[in-house]
């Protein structure tokens, strides 16, 4: 908390002999005013606490210097507080959004996936994260994009599983198979050009039955060397018996989970043509309880 004090009100009085609750802390000024600068945990900064209010208070006073014997100026004091309530209700967007995912593994290095939405087939314009969740009518297409980034070139990714679930969680006992074990579950699921590096597929959009607003999609993805035809991304789609193999430690990198969402369906509009996606934040307001711990971190 801060006091300014126009110097024009105290005349007489200057920085070198204000202070504040703790004589070591002394004020400063900007040539028109004094100014007293504190945390609420310091110089003496003391706290009241009522039913509804937490109150900090601190005082400047003047005082005399230790070799002068006699003053002709008044001495005074001017106390200064801040309160902060201890409930209030305030909104806040949520902006549900996934960074990149880093790992690091022997003989592969450092290397990173990226899960990401896109407006159209063409997977030229990714769905800014800062709209999410993305708004969905049911039967458009949803297309989405995975990429691998890594110093290393002779890699390739492979998408072994993909499934929607109702949370943010790939393990929840509520869940729709798009890919399992390299092969295609889901009827309406394209899959697209793809590179070493890349995996890009769409399927048309759908909604959980039952009190699911939300829509997330999991992913297992694998990083091998290219060209080794014994690794688990050379395999492809195979059954559930043969995936069942051990990992080469050199050629392919252990199974990670990426995810991204939500999705949401939008229930606002009817859809039109070459229309797929319809993005928007969500809202959600909240209140905080303020502890004292975090105040007096402030």
């Amino acid at each position: 908390m801060t006091l300014y004090v126009s110097k024009s009100s105290i005349k007489g009085f200057n920085e070198t002999n204000l202070r504040l609750n703790d004589p070591s802390c002394l004020v400063t000024t900007n040539g028109s005013h004094i100014i007293a600068s504190v945390s609420l945990n310091s110089c003496g900064t003391q706290v009241e606490e009522t039913l509804d209010e937490l109150i900090f208070k601190n005082k400047m006073t003047s005082f005399d210097q230790l070799q002068d014997v006699i003053t002709r100026e008044h001495q005074f004091k001017i106390l200064f507080i801040c309160k902060f309530p201890k409930k209030s209700r305030l909104s806040a967007s949520f902006e549900a959004q996934k960074s990149d995912y880093l790992f690091t593994e022997i003989p592969f290095g450092n290397f990173s996936y990226l899960f990401q939405f896109y407006d159209s087939s063409a997977f030229t314009k990714v769905i800014n994260p800062n709209t999410y969740p993305v708004k969905v009518k049911l039967k458009n297409m949803i297309y989405m994009g995975i990429s691998v980034q890594s110093s290393l070139s002779n890699i390739r990714l492979f998408v072994e599983s993909c499934r929607a679930t109702p949370h943010d969680n790939p393990n929840d006992p509520i869940y729709y198979d798009i890919i399992s074990n390299g092969c295609i579950e889901d009827e309406t699921t394209v899959v697209y050009l793809n590179n070493q590096t890349d995996f890009r597929f769409g399927l048309e959009a759908f909604n959980f039955i039952g009190n699911y607003e939300q829509v997330y999609i999991s992913c297992t993805v694998i990083l091998c060397s290219a060209g080794d035809p014994k690794t688990r991304c050379a395999q492809g789609c195979t059954n559930t018996s043969s995936a069942r193999r051990r990992r080469s430690l050199v050629s392919e990198t252990q199974r990670h989970s990426i995810s991204q969402g939500p999705l949401c369906l939008d229930r606002t509009s009817s859809g039109s043509p070459g229309s797929s996606l319809n993005l928007n934040i969500l809202v959600i307001t909240v209140v905080f309880i303020w502890p004292l711990s975090w105040l007096l971190g402030l």
